[in-house]
């Protein structure tokens, strides 16, 4: 039975037009409908066209050129941007160099649940509701705006509102958070960071607070000793994280000399597949390979007809009847 090859799924990159697999480009949660769900430009025509902004815009002289590349380069792919990622990202990497360190985290970032549907119609309409939470695209003026204070309610200053608007957004882009109960529980763990800042500040007693503070961790399961596994993986799912991982750093194919040396994927298919479809009484292909492979170990008993049984039976006891003649 010739064995079956699996044939790998690819796609033209649309920019410098190479036929590449899957695992060459980025998610894509666009409504224009790009095949198998990928952004149709590859990873490294993506990171040439970032390079070639940035240093555009470093040209001009402007003062967030990373930042304005960034969100240039998600406007054309229809991709999610959002301020508070690329902050949290940029403080992560911390780099003005000409490198793709920063695009390649911020795209890594949208691999999370909580960004898997929203695309850069949702960057336009979060910019009409809200075109920045804290700071603004120019980094240099402070706003608060009216959805931030009706989330964590009237009675802070803008510098609380600020505090906690980023420890919101810091939790949410490391955690899944999809349900309001979700929101709550790190909202209060905002409120509680706030509180513990301001004590600590003052010298007060902190011994509550961080009490309140642990047990509100582990009702969101996110005490250290709860997610020791987790810390990696940003509490996602297996398959999801299967998926990042063939993103970031792909398996590679094997060279000819390990495909299958032991044909292992053979023996799968006789010894355990084939063995219980002869077992069931099946009659298919798998039973067949079985039966086949099997006949060559397999010792036959000799067949005679009733006079060759007889005359067998006698030459065996009394001897071979044709010598005897001779004699």
């Amino acid at each position: 039975m010739a064995e079956k090859k699996t044939q790998t799924v690819t796609m033209q990159c649309s920019c410098c037009g190479k036929e590449l697999k899957l695992t060459n480009f980025y998610n894509s949660s666009s409504e224009w409908g790009f095949f198998n769900g990928k952004i149709p430009v590859c990873k490294d025509c993506i990171e040439k066209i970032y390079l070639g902004y940035l240093r555009k815009y470093r040209s001009e002289g402007r003062k967030n050129s990373l930042q304005d590349a960034i969100r240039r380069v998600c406007m054309g792919l229809n991709v999610y941007y959002n301020d508070s990622i690329y902050f949290k990202i940029y403080r992560e990497t911390k780099t003005e160099k000409e490198d793709i360190s920063l695009l390649s985290a911020y795209f890594q970032m949208l691999q999370l649940n909580q960004y898997s549907k929203k695309n850069y119609d949702t960057t336009i309409l979060e910019d009409r509701v809200n075109n920045t939470v804290g700071l603004s695209q120019t980094g240099d003026e402070e706003s608060i705006s009216e959805k931030t204070i009706k989330f964590f309610g009237k009675g802070f200053s803008n510098e609380d509102y600020l505090f906690l608007q980023e420890q919101y957004d810091d939790w949410t882009a490391r955690h899944e958070c999809n349900t309001k109960s979700q929101e709550e529980v790190f909202k209060q763990i905002c409120f509680t960071q706030l509180k513990l800042t301001k004590a600590e500040q003052k010298g007060e007693d902190t011994k509550d607070l961080n009490a309140t503070f642990l047990k509100q961790l582990e009702a969101a399961k996110l005490q250290p000793k709860q997610n020791k596994s987790e810390t990696t993986s940003e509490t996602q799912t297996f398959g999801t994280l299967i998926e990042k991982w063939e993103n970031e750093k792909p398996i590679p194919e094997p060279e000819e000399e390990y495909k299958d040396v032991d044909k292992i994927a053979v023996y799968i298919d006789v010894f355990f597949r084939g063995h219980l479809a002869k077992m069931m009484g099946l009659k298919n292909g798998l039973s067949r390979l079985y039966d086949k492979y099997m006949e060559k170990y397999t010792v036959k008993k000799p067949e005679y007809d009733s006079d060759e049984d007889s005359e067998a039976l006698f030459d065996a006891i009394f001897g071979n009847s044709s010598a005897m003649d001779d004699d």
